[in-house]
C-alpha cells in the first residue's frame, strides 16, 4: 500500500472499529443482557418487589384480593403476572404448557433471584411469604420503548461519522506532504527557483514544518551551486575561445615557414586544437540552453526533412567505419521548433549508434506517429554492446561517461547527449534509452506536434 493517506486513513478506522468491539465485549461481560430483553420498563428490583406484594396480598386477603392486586399492577406497569404455590397450582388463573416449563426451569433457582427466559420475554422468581410458603411469581415483562439506542440507523450514522472524522484527520496529516511532494517534484524537473512560501507551511511547530523550513535551505543551497557551475563552465568556455583562436593563427604562419620534418608534429596539434575548439562549442551550446531566460522563437519544420538529412549524412560518413545507417520509417511530422537545435540533437544520437554499432552492422531510424499521442517519435537503434542498466538513468547528464576507457577512446566528453536532452526538453518532448532484448541500445525521441503543442 503506497498511498500514506489511504493507510492512516484505514488505520483510524480499523482504530475505531476495534474501540466499539472492546466497548461491546465489556458490556456484554460486565452486563450480559444489555443487549437483550434485559432492558425494561420495570426494573429489576420492581419485579421481585411486586412479587412479594402478590404473596403478602394472597396470604392476607385471599385469591380475590390477589386478583385485584394483579389487575392493578397490569395496569399500572404492563406487567401480567401469575403467582404459584409451590405444588404449581395456578392462585389467580390457569398456566398454559409455556408457564410451567418455566416453573420446572424455576425450581432449581434460589430464592429471590429473578430469572429471565428470553424466547417468550419472561421474568420468574421465587418468593417465600409471610407464612414461610414458597410461591413462583411468573410475569410477562414488555421491552423498553427507547431500543433506537441500539438501532441500525444509529449504528450507521455512528460508523459514518467516523469515518468521515477518520477521512478528515488523515487528510490533515497528508495534505502538507502533498503540496511538499508536488514542489519537490518541479524542483527535481529543473525548476531551482522553486521554494515553500506558504506561511500555512513555514509556520508549523513540527516535523513537517521543520521538513519545510530544511527544503527552502537545501534548495538555496543546491540553485547556489548549480548556478555557480553553469556560469564557470560559459565563463571557462568564453575565455578559452580566443586563445585557441590566435594559437590557430599563429600555427598557421608557422606551417608557413616550417620545414617537412615538422609538418607532422603540427598536423597533430592542428587535430588537438579542433578537438579542444568542439568541446568549447558544446560547452557553450549547453550554457546558452541551461541558462536561456526565454524560450527561443520556434517555427513550424518538417521533421522529417530533418531526420532524412541527418541519415544522409550519416549512412555516408559510416561507409568508412564500415557499418550503414538505415531510414527504417519516415512518417510526415510537423512540428514546432528551431532547426538548427533539432537538427544538432538528432544528429548527436545518430553519430553515437554509428560510433559504437558493430563492424558489418547497421543503425535503423524510425520516424512515426503513435495514434492518440500528439507527438512525433524519432528511434535510433544499433548493434553496440549497450550500456549498463544502472548507467542507463545517467546517460544525458552532462560529462557523463559510460565506461572511462571506451569513451576516452572515442574522443567523447559526455556532452552530446546532454545537449541532445536539454534540446528535447526545450520543446516540449522526451529522451530516454533502453537496452534491447537482441542486443544494443535504443534512444527514443518524443517531440509534440504543431497541432498538439499548447
Amino acid at each position: 500500500m503506497r498511498s500514506l493517506f489511504l493507510r492512516i486513513f484505514l488505520w483510524f478506522c480499523g482504530g475505531c472499529v476495534l474501540l466499539a468491539l472492546v466497548i461491546v465485549a465489556a458490556l456484554l461481560v460486565t452486563m450480559p443482557d444489555v443487549f437483550s430483553t434485559g432492558w425494561r420498563r420495570v426494573g429489576r428490583g420492581a419485579i421481585v418487589s411486586a412479587a412479594r406484594a402478590a404473596a403478602e396480598t394472597y396470604e392476607r386477603a385471599g385469591p380475590s384480593a390477589l386478583a385485584a392486586y394483579v389487575q392493578e399492577l397490569a395496569s399500572d406497569t404492563d406487567l401480567h403476572p401469575q403467582l404459584f404455590d409451590s405444588s404449581g397450582r395456578d392462585l389467580n388463573g390457569s398456566p398454559s404448557a409455556e408457564i410451567a416449563n418455566d416453573l420446572a426451569r424455576l425450581s432449581s433457582q434460589p430464592e429471590n433471584k429473578l430469572v429471565f427466559f428470553p424466547p417468550a420475554g419472561t421474568a420468574a422468581v421465587r418468593i417465600r411469604g409471610p407464612s414461610g410458603s414458597v410461591y413462583s411469581f411468573v410475569t410477562s415483562v414488555p421491552p423498553r420503548d427507547e431500543r433506537i439506542v441500539w438501532s441500525p440507523s444509529l449504528i450507521t450514522s455512528f460508523v459514518l461519522f467516523g469515518c468521515l472524522l477518520c477521512y478528515l484527520l488523515a487528510r490533515s496529516l497528508t495534505a502538507p506532504m502533498v503540496r511538499l511532494r508536488a514542489l519537490t517534484s518541479r524542483f527535481s524537473e529543473g525548476d531551482l527557483a522553486t521554494r515553500v512560501t506558504e506561511a500555512s507551511l513555514l509556520n508549523r511547530k513540527d516535523e513537517i514544518g521543520g521538513l519545510a523550513r530544511d527544503f527552502n535551505q537545501m534548495a538555496s543551497r543546491i540553485e547556489t551551486l548549480m548556478l555557480g557551475q553553469r556560469r564557470l563552465l560559459a565563463d571557462v568556455s568564453h575565455e578559452l575561445r580566443s586563445p585557441l583562436t590566435r594559437m590557430g593563427l599563429a600555427l598557421g604562419l608557422l606551417r608557413r615557414n616550417a620545414g617537412a620534418e615538422i609538418q607532422t608534429s603540427m598536423t597533430r596539434m592542428e587535430r588537438e586544437m579542433e578537438r579542444l575548439n568542439s568541446l568549447i562549442q558544446q560547452l557553450l551550446t549547453l550554457s546558452r540552453l541551461e541558462n536561456a531566460t526565454a524560450p527561443p522563437r520556434m517555427e513550424e519544420l518538417e521533421l522529417a526533412q530533418i531526420v532524412t538529412e541527418i541519415v544522409t549524412d550519416a549512412a555516408f560518413e559510416a561507409q568508412s567505419m564500415n557499418c550503414g545507417v538505415r531510414l527504417v520509417e519516415c512518417c510526415p511530422s510537423v512540428i514546432l521548433g528551431v532547426r538548427g537545435l533539432l537538427h544538432g540533437a538528432v544528429e548527436n544520437v545518430i553519430r553515437n549508434a554509428v560510433r559504437y554499432t558493430k563492424p558489418e552492422t547497421e543503425v535503423r531510424v524510425r520516424l512515426f506517429r503513435p495514434e492518440g499521442v500528439g507527438q512525433a517519435v524519432i528511434t535510433v537503434e544499433d548493434c553496440g554492446p549497450g550500456v549498463p542498466e544502472a548507467e542507463l538513468a545517467h546517460m544525458f547528464e552532462p560529462f557523463y561517461r559510460i565506461g572511462e576507457a571506451r569513451e576516452r577512446e572515442s574522443g567523447g566528453v559526455g556532452l552530446g547527449l546532454a545537449i541532445t536532452q536539454q534540446v528535447v526538453n526545450l520543446h516540449g518532448g522526451s529522451v530516454q534509452a533502453f537496452n534491447q532484448a537482441a542486443g544494443g541500445l535504443e534512444v527514443r525521441i518524443a517531440i509534440r506536434l504543431a497541432d498538439a503543442a499548447v
